[in-house]
């Protein structure tokens, strides 16, 4: 059997003239958040849906764990909380998931016993009896991502969570994947447009442009690949090292230190070193800036586009 859990080889998916998703393949390991990021219409929902199966490719295959992608045995290890999930207008919560429990196979014994479990999990205790079409945003994504765990799922996808949440709402969603992830060890597949907020769930990025892979890497190592060489500064007197550095490199102020880019890191670490010292300057904070999500991001589709 194969190492990887997911495997999609080649998909497309046209819908008449248009391309959304271009002859895509990705390969996902158990255990691990991937984050999977592009600009709108670049074909991330599509690809989900094409791995659950709501979505049939146009040409290309790929499996769940062996399983073809739609098939009952796929759905039976993937859960998947969309960007937009439509609600009963009669049901309350409970009801909600019970019923979606008895639809993935639960017996009704198990999925009223599911739910309850959930409920309280998710901190949905006081709004059980309610209509799940009456609450707010927020708390139809915990009753969505709820609904997506309630047959135990080995994966989970997870499009767009936190979109149209508030801040509070967004932090809560995002704990709840991270406990997740950390109680069941599951594998996630995870897009949303708030990158700096993606970036501290996912230990792999993908990313998608014109329904096209560009990037496919742990995201330690694209942010190895795309770092430009930044250094955060702080000494006893920055604005005499401001001067000194200035005509030199690209060299900028943000608070209480400054920040300053070079094509090579470690020479720029020398030089500061230097202009530390022969100034009699005394040195407070020098580290080397992680390239953020969204830096990554904007830099991979310039290069991107910058090929086309």
């Amino acid at each position: 059997m194969s190492e990887y859990c997911i495997e999609l080889e080649n998909l497309t998916k046209k819908f008449g003239k248009f391309t959304a998703v271009d002859n895509f393949s990705l390969k996902l390991l158990p255990g691990k958040v991937y984050g999977i990021i592009g600009p709108n219409g670049a074909g991330k929902s599509t690809t989900m849906a094409m791995i659950m199966g709501s979505l049939h490719p146009t040409s290309g295959t790929g499996n769940v764990m062996g399983h073809d992608l739609g098939s009952k045995e796929a759905l039976q290890i993937l859960g998947y909380s969309p960007e937009f999930t439509s609600f009963y207008d009669d049901m309350s919560c409970v009801e909600y998931l019970w019923y979606m429990g008895t639809l993935s196979g639960l017996s009704n014994e198990e999925a009223m016993e599911k739910a309850i479990s959930l409920i309280k999990q998710y901190e949905l205790v006081d709004h059980a009896h309610k209509k799940v079409a009456k609450f707010s945003t927020g708390m139809k994504k915990k009753v969505s991502l709820a609904q997506a765990m309630i047959h135990d799922p080995k994966i989970l996808l997870l499009d767009e969570p936190t979109a149209n949440l508030d801040p509070t709402s967004r932090m809560e969603i995002l704990n709840t994947v991270r406990t997740m992830v950390k109680d069941r060890n599951l594998t996630v597949l995870i897009s949303s447009h708030v990158l700096t907020e993606l970036e501290t769930v996912i230990d792999h990025v993908v990313m998608i442009n014109h329904g096209k892979l560009i990037m496919d890497e742990e995201i330690s190592t694209a942010q190895e690949k795309f770092k430009q060489g930044i250094l955060v500064v702080s000494c006893n007197n920055n604005e005499l090292l401001f001067e000194k550095l200035v005509g030199k490199y690209t060299v900028e102020t943000a608070r209480d230190s400054i920040r300053i880019t070079a094509d090579d890191v470690n020479n720029l670490k020398k030089e500061v070193v230097r202009v530390i010292f022969e100034n009699d300057l005394v040195l407070n904070v020098l580290h080397e800036e992680v390239l953020s999500l969204d830096l990554l991001y904007k830099q991979a589709l310039e290069g991107e586009n910058g090929n086309e």
